[in-house]
């Protein structure tokens, strides 16, 4: 009967392998491509279908049509759809409220806008991308049915909500009347997706405000498709990147599509790309081995590339299912050409790579679609602030500081500025937004309403050796500095602004370096407690000093900076005819001590004044906070407070009640009075004695003074003799033997004879007891 059939439409020639089927050609002279749609329109009725291998002559096959025509009831598909639908609303719910409702044109609730900026938009989309579908496969006799969304809809997890989209009909069940037909189906979806989200992500970034909205935690960033991250910052340049930080739902819905989009037109078995490979190639040349081995080493050789590289999961995980569907293509269903033996039209292969190529390049996400900002909330940026300036003497020099933030919110808070080294008070300083040295406030800035200040800095008109900047950063929770070298390369002496110690303990080295002219020149060091470790005779050009103390030249030293930093030596250096100097630089990481044994300090009697401030943090360097508004206390009855890392509080009452700080035992502690001026400690770990006048870790400039024990434990008291003197009995000392705990002390030290001595006097304190050290030193020239 078949091949009674057959005959009307072919000339038959010899069987084929498999009865029945029939080498063949047009009959009549007719296409045979041609009677094979003719042909099958007459089978179709009887549940047969025919099919054309690739063959010269071609031969004509009769087979079943694969069971499982019908498809859902439309109640089915109904249901399904409302199901995926709720679950995209859901996923645009979590976005709307993590963002605020942001542009909202149509002035609905939380609910519709879910709904009208995220759920809708998405199922429209699908829906004619099913529908164009449907379509362009009935111009083919095609029966294809529609496509289902799968929505996974917990968007901590993934944000996008749309995973992919399935075909209500395996492909394999589904015959293709050619290849043209196959490339042509497997197109339009992605390609109508991919428009989709294109012009839903531009819609999106035109409806989302440049300001942050109001943030409870991390927002999610996203990275839009190629073509459209492209467009966008064509017109919106930075804009587009602020925006994408808090992406309207629309927006998000848009890169979801243009994501599913381009997944889609991946060559993967079982999807639309690899069904489009196909219709290119042709299925008998993709079932060959040779084709079939070099697609899966290229997959797996891409597999391994972004195994390597991959910056976000769902790479890896796309790349390893691509691979195993290549691995196994037994178990993915592959579609039904009945027509291999027609060739694909030139202009139609070209059309349909072409297509691909553009949904493939123009959709190309980025490398990391979307992730969080972990540090959304992290006070100004100082990254751009420029860390070195040259100066010359008498002139001004300007320097622009950006007020950016180093994350997404607004930043408000205050900036201070000091100049710091050996002449920094005959340094001038203003800046653009402060008069009188007062904090410059920082006016809430954002990435898109930046700010900038205007800082000039104007050294002494004669020489001067390099000064520092320091610029203080006040913003609550995110405080630091940034410091600005002063430099000027041409003058000779010290480069740096400060000593800094290389060695510590009795014998303390410290080091600078020195630049001298073109001759070099011999350098002096003033003063009995310093010695030269290497040579003084110095070479042109920049040469390593280095000194070695001798016991008090930094703990006994009664001189200090306005930091209070203690002061080194003055080096005078010779040069020909001429000396420079002296120059008397400070020692970095000096200065008055406090020592906490437990973490709380008692704040002794005369150590403030009502009306100061006490400033701590746990790093960085002393300054006093910018703003009036801080914690006060009352301390005309006991009281406590604990001061965490920059954290202040000002005293109050007539300063009669004992008071107690909580410090910790790093950082350190600044007293600021009224008048402006500071003093500072810094916290060490160790039994609490305190001294007064004087401290510890600095020298005792009065003959008398009292050491308070705040100690658990009574604490001995013992002096030890430092010096070269060759005179004998040149102090006089009244001094117990001891103090006990909660009590207190006096000590008196008089120098007697030898005038010309160099005098230190310090006090150090530790677990074994507390140490009056004395020393005298002759002068240079000798006693």
């Amino acid at each position: 009967m078949f091949e009674v059939i057959c005959s009307r439409y072919f000339e038959l020639g010899n069987e084929g392998s498999y009865p029945p089927s029939w080498e063949v050609r047009g009959a009549d002279g007719e296409d045979v491509s041609e009677q094979l749609l003719r042909l099958n329109r007459h089978l179709s009725s009887m549940g047969m279908v025919g099919s054309l291998e690739g063959s010269n002559p071609p031969v004509l096959a009769i087979s079943r049509l694969p069971p499982g025509r019908d498809v859902m009831h439309g109640w089915q598909q109904g249901l399904l759809w409302t199901v995926m639908a709720t679950f995209l609303t859901s996923v645009g719910s979590y976005w709307v409220t993590q963002y605020g409702h942001g542009s909202n044109p149509a002035g609905v609730g939380e609910f519709g806008q879910s709904v009208l900026y995220f759920a809708l938009p998405v199922i429209i989309s699908l829906l004619i991308a099913s529908q164009a579908r449907a379509a362009v496969a009935r111009r083919f006799d095609v029966e294809i049915g529609h496509m289902v969304p799968i929505v996974f809809p917990i968007p901590a997890w993934w944000p996008f909500g749309l995973v992919g989209i399935l075909s209500q009909r395996r492909p394999d069940l589904v015959p293709m009347p050619s290849r043209r037909a196959l490339g042509s189906i497997e197109l339009v979806a992605p390609l109508v997706i991919s428009v989709s989200g294109f012009l839903l992500t531009i819609a999106g970034l035109m409806m989302t405000s440049s300001s942050p909205p109001e943030l409870d935690g991390p927002p999610v960033v996203f990275e839009a498709s190629l073509f459209a991250s492209s467009l966008a910052d064509s017109w919106m340049g930075s804009e587009m990147g602020i925006r994408l930080q808090w992406l309207h739902p629309v927006g998000i819905a848009g890169i979801a599509l243009s994501l599913v989009g381009w997944g889609l037109m991946l060559p993967i078995p079982g999807l639309p790309g690899d069904r489009v490979l196909q219709s290119v190639i042709g299925p008998s040349e993709m079932r060959k081995g040779g084709v079939q081995t070099s697609i899966f080493v290229a997959v797996l050789v891409a597999m391994v590339l972004v195994f390597a590289t991959a910056e976000w999961n769902p790479w890896i995980f796309l790349a390893f299912f691509a691979a195993w569907q290549r691995f196994s293509p037994d178990n993915v269903p592959q579609p039904v050409v009945l027509d291999e033996y027609e060739e694909l039209d030139e202009r139609v292969r070209s059309r349909f790579v072409s297509l691909a190529l553009v949904i493939l390049l123009a959709g190309m996400p980025g490398a990391v679609p979307s992730y969080e900002i972990d540090d959304y909330d992290s006070g100004l940026s100082t990254s751009g602030w420029t860390k070195e300036v040259v100066v010359s003497p008498g002139e001004e020099a300007s320097i622009e500081l950006d007020f950016t933030p180093s994350g997404v919110l607004p930043v408000y808070g205050w900036i201070q500025m000091r100049v710091e080294g050996p002449q920094s008070d005959e340094w001038g300083i203003r800046s653009s937004c402060t008069e009188d040295g007062v904090p410059c406030r920082i006016p809430g800035v954002t990435q898109i309403n930046p700010g900038m200040v205007t800082i000039g800095v104007t050294p002494p008109v004669g020489e001067f050796t390099p000064h520092l900047l320091r610029i203080f950063v006040d913003v609550s929770g995110f405080e630091e500095e940034h410091v600005i070298s002063l430099t000027n390369s041409t003058q000779s002496g010290p480069t740096e602004p400060f000593w800094e110690i290389v060695q510590g303990g009795d014998r303390p080295v410290i080091c600078t370096s020195l630049r001298a002219g073109v001759a070099g020149g011999n350098l002096t060091i003033e003063g009995s407690y310093w010695a030269p470790i290497n040579k003084t005779n110095l070479s042109s050009g920049v040469s390593l000093v280095c000194l070695e103390g001798h016991e008090g030249a930094i703990l006994g030293s009664g001189e200090f900076d306005a930091q209070g930093r203690a002061l080194g030596p003055g080096l005078v250096l010779d040069e020909k005819n001429f000396s420079s100097g002296p120059w008397v630089l400070a020692i970095e990481g000096t200065g008055a001590t406090l020592q906490s044994e437990n973490g709380d300090w008692g704040v002794p009697v005369g150590f403030a004044s009502t009306g100061d401030v006490l400033f701590h943090a746990d790093s960085g360097s002393p300054f006093c906070p910018s703003s009036e508004v801080v914690a006060q206390v009352d301390t005309g009855e006991d009281w406590a407070a604990d001061l965490g890392n920059y954290s202040s509080l000002r005293l109050q009452g007539d300063l009669a009640g004992n008071g107690t700080i909580g410090v910790g035992d790093t950082g350190w502690l600044a007293v600021c009075h009224e008048d402006g001026s500071m003093d500072s400690y810094m916290i060490l770990h160790s039994v609490d004695v305190y001294v007064s006048p004087g401290g510890i870790g600095v020298g005792v400039t009065e003959e008398e003074f009292t050491i308070f024990n705040r100690a658990p434990n009574r604490m001995v008291l013992s002096v030890e003799w430092h010096g070269d003197s060759p005179q004998s009995s040149i102090w006089e000392v009244e001094i117990p033997d001891g103090v006990d705990t909660g009590d207190s002390v006096l000590v008196r030290a008089t120098p007697v004879g030898g005038s010309l001595l160099e005098r230190n006097v310090w006090v150090t304190a530790d677990s074994s007891g507390v140490i009056v050290h004395l020393s005298a030193r002759c002068p240079q020239g000798g006693c």
